[in-house]
């Protein structure tokens, strides 16, 4: 048990550090690019982002420790927002 009880830590932490890390830039990315449906639902935004970072949290874990990757991470997650279809 000792070891699900490292991994559900590190997962959760992981999942904590990326929302405070990336959460701030992002809405403040896509109020300065005018992403109108973001701008509109920022509370749903920040639920589906939350959920979907909790799923896949461990796989960006270098987006906590890396500045580089983190600014990576943002600038294409901001691009893929404001693509249109």
């Amino acid at each position: 048990m000792d070891v699900l009880t490292g991994i559900a830590a590190f997962w959760v932490a992981t999942w904590i550090m990326l929302l405070y890390r990336t959460i701030g830039i992002i809405h403040r990315l896509v109020d300065t690019y005018e992403i109108a449906l973001i701008q509109k639902y920022k509370a749903l935004h920040f639920i589906i982002y939350a959920f979907s970072l909790l799923i896949i949290a461990p796989a960006l874990w270098q987006v906590v420790v890396s500045d580089y990757y983190r600014e990576r991470y943002i600038i294409s997650y901001v691009d893929a927002l404001r693509k249109k279809k």
